[in-house]
């Protein structure tokens, strides 16, 4: 009884405070949304935490599927957070998948890194950190350093992703919003596949090149997810990028078409001019209806 709350104190609250504090951060609300906030989500997500826990215990009852348990487990905090930053940060869907996915990875890659890091310099294995609370608590405490030296870094250079908050119907923007969403929901299976195989066989890894692999992959992890993850804060100058060259685009196309009208003019076509004119209301017509399509569907 002790043991579990001492864990929901020492590791559950503060791992789930810090993945609210870093969605807040990314999504932009520090500027806007009230800090009690991140206490609510953090609060909450570590009570929906521990409660998946016993009920996906209790129901494989004594079976030695660890692994399936702590997978299960995972996917469920994950649509947990997801439901409770679109409620309390009052945030878009697309921000609250966006924002979630992108923090997911992000800890998932500081986790494993460093949890399978110190089992590897220090011989620890998967059975001791299970038995051990102090050992769980010890690289827990690493493990929160390192997630608070993160959101220090995503503060101080002010990442976000603000854009996500202007939800646009264009085919392009809503082609690349399908994508990043795909590409961080395999990023991050891929990378919780990879570190749970880590940590469940650590003890298999016991000669130096092995290890010298092991850290290899984490390091090729860690530029992976910087990658992908500096492509998400990108993606909003892309976009505002190209709504800047549109916006050009059609303030030239106006000007070409005042001054084919003035020529016209001055030259009394008129007919051409009413041509012109029910060509420029057809084009507006087909536009405004496409849209409206767009929104119906």
């Amino acid at each position: 009884m002790w043991g579990s709350i001492i864990y929901f104190v020492a590791v559950s609250l503060p791992e789930q405070f810090l993945m609210a504090l870093f969605t807040w951060l990314i999504l932009g609300k520090h500027k806007t949304a009230k800090f009690y906030n991140v206490v609510a989500v953090g609060i909450s997500a570590a009570a929906l935490f521990r409660i998946s826990q016993v009920v996906i215990s209790a129901l494989f009852g004594a079976t030695n599927q660890a692994v399936l348990q702590g997978m299960l487990t995972t996917v469920v905090q994950v649509c947990g957070f997801l439901a409770l930053v679109l409620l309390i940060y009052r945030v878009n869907i697309t921000e609250s998948i966006i924002g979630s996915l992108v923090m997911i990875v992000v800890f998932t890659v500081a986790q494993g890194t460093t949890i399978n890091t110190l089992f590897l310099f220090f011989g620890w294995s998967r059975e001791e950190f299970v038995s051990n609370q102090y050992l769980t608590i010890a690289c827990a405490f690493v493990y929160f350093i390192v997630m608070v030296l993160i959101c220090y870094f995503v503060y101080e250079f002010n990442l976000n992703i603000k854009y996500l908050k202007n939800k646009s119907k264009d085919k392009p923007y809503t082609s690349r919003v399908k994508f990043l969403i795909l590409q961080l929901s395999f990023s991050y299976v891929n990378l919780l596949i990879i570190y749970y195989l880590f940590f469940n066989n650590i003890s298999v890894f016991e000669t130096f090149a092995n290890k010298i692999l092991i850290i290899f992959c984490f390091l090729i992890n860690i530029i992976f997810t910087v990658i992908l993850v500096k492509s998400v804060f990108k993606m909003g100058e892309i976009i505002q990028k190209e709504e800047e060259l549109k916006r050009k685009y059609d303030g030239r196309e106006f000007i070409q078409n005042i001054d084919y009208m003035k020529t016209l003019i001055d030259e009394k076509q008129y007919d051409e001019i009413k041509k012109f004119l029910n060509s420029m209301k057809d084009d507006i017509d087909n536009k405004i209806v496409s849209e409206m399509d767009k929104e119906k569907d």
